[in-house]
């Protein structure tokens, strides 16, 4: 009978199981709290089990070109989570994208992005989500107890090229959008590693927004004993201790927490909207001609829309 942990082999060296291990390991989502888990654009290949055990609808991409996450969202592993990008919303910080993109015009997004395919589905889809998104929850809540910057700022392109301290109120108010439309759904915050300082900058905000008290060296060794396995490459950690973004924020959730409290969550379940809104979703999907052409296998889950 061959045991579950295939990968131990008891002939080998201790440092050969361990390397094996790693490899293994080396993509797997990272639990942070209830809401957010972190990984890297492979968690999604070889981890797409645990996502889905996991709930995770709500993808956050950090310092990833937004091409790279326009391919992703297309992938079959991206498609095969659930059966239907429409159950899913993917986003990214890119500070080197265009930040002038009209994506209420589809006509106009394209020559934007020279007709690039991959890119018009993924922007154009994902915009139209977040709009959707932003439009309701500001309908029926008063956002400025929420968010920290206005909801019309998330009801443009879903690529935000923000950075410093508008790129870490931008995160968190993604977190508090998705909390709010989804309270089952999880979040997957992606980097090209783990370990990459400009996404432990931004997990280390959350748990800073939760608790101000904390110190950012506390939050850093908490976010790094979650990992298990040492990082691939040394972390600078003075990118994160010394990030200016990173302390403006939290200065500003103190300012603001002395004057008004903590910035309250309300839900809205989203996902039990009408039929009609559900219709909608998927009628401002951009599917490129050839995708019209020929079905494309979605996974174990597809769902008859």
């Amino acid at each position: 009978m061959t045991d579950t942990a295939t990968y131990i082999d008891q002939s080998s060296s201790f440092l050969d199981n361990y390397n094996a291990y790693c490899e293994q390991h080396r993509h797997a989502p990272v639990v942070l709290d209830r809401q957010v888990l972190f990984g890297t654009p492979e968690t999604i290949e070889t981890h797409a089990a645990e996502l889905r055990d996991a709930n995770v609808r709500f993808f956050i991409g950090v310092d990833i070109p937004t091409a790279q996450m326009a391919q992703l969202y297309g992938s079959d592993a991206m498609a095969g989570l659930y059966g239907s990008r429409d159950d899913i919303v993917v986003t990214n910080f890119d500070s080197q994208f265009r930040d002038d993109l009209q994506v209420s015009d589809l006509q106009q997004l394209s020559a934007q992005v020279c007709a690039d395919p991959a890119l018009v589905a993924y922007l154009w889809n994902n915009s139209h989500l977040m709009r959707l998104m932003a439009k309701q929850l500001a309908d029926s809540n008063d956002m400025s107890q929420c968010l920290h910057r206005y909801a019309n700022a998330y009801r443009g392109a879903n690529a935000y090229t923000l950075t410093h301290t508008e790129r870490f109120q931008a995160f968190n108010d993604l977190l508090t959008l998705f909390h709010m439309t989804n309270p089952q759904g999880r979040v997957l915050v992606l980097a090209e590693s783990h370990t990459a300082e400009s996404m432990l900058a931004l997990l280390i905000s959350t748990l800073l927004k939760r608790d101000t008290q904390v110190r950012v060296q506390q939050a850093y060794q908490f976010v790094m004993s979650l990992l298990d396995t040492a990082p691939a490459q040394p972390v600078r950690t003075e990118r994160i201790f010394l990030n200016a973004g990173l302390t403006g924020y939290v200065e500003a959730v103190k300012k603001f927490n002395a004057i008004h409290g903590r910035r309250r969550t309300t839900t809205t379940n989203y996902g039990a909207q009408s039929g009609h809104t559900n219709e909608t979703k998927r009628s401002m999907r951009y599917v490129p001609a050839a995708a019209q052409l020929a079905p494309v296998e979605t996974g174990k889950r597809a769902r008859a829309d």
